[in-house]
């Protein structure tokens, strides 16, 4: 599968390996051909003037959308982003060997249960 021979004399020799990549690349450009195909279609009647019109307010609409967008959430109305607040985290205490002096983690976790 990964024969470095294989794939060192591939690439000494210029040849390209049409794998997944390429597929995934032609299919994108195939929609976007697609895409762009439809929109022809549809605007092959309007004057120039139209377009060129057309092409500044979508520019303008979506300049100020987007100004909008990141001005609410650099300047909220309630001041900074909220940030959030570490808290220390309970520990329980190690378990033990029964028997042993120090107490069990069963007898601290029942004193905070009842307690």
């Amino acid at each position: 599968m990964f024969n470095i021979k294989k794939i060192t004399a591939r690439i000494k020799a210029g040849t390209q390996d049409t794998g997944i990549t390429d597929r995934i690349s032609n299919a994108v450009l195939a929609t976007q051909r697609k895409a762009a195909d439809y929109l022809n279609r549809k605007t092959a009647g309007w004057s120039s003037r139209k377009t060129k019109t057309i092409l500044i307010l979508f520019c303008v609409v979506t300049g100020n959308a987007i100004l909008f967008i990141g001005g609410r959430a650099v300047l909220s109305a309630n001041g900074p982003p909220k940030t959030f607040k570490v808290q220390r985290l309970w520990q329980p205490a190690p378990l033990l060997i029964p028997g042993s002096k120090a107490p069990h983690m069963a007898d601290s976790i029942s004193k905070k249960i009842h307690h």
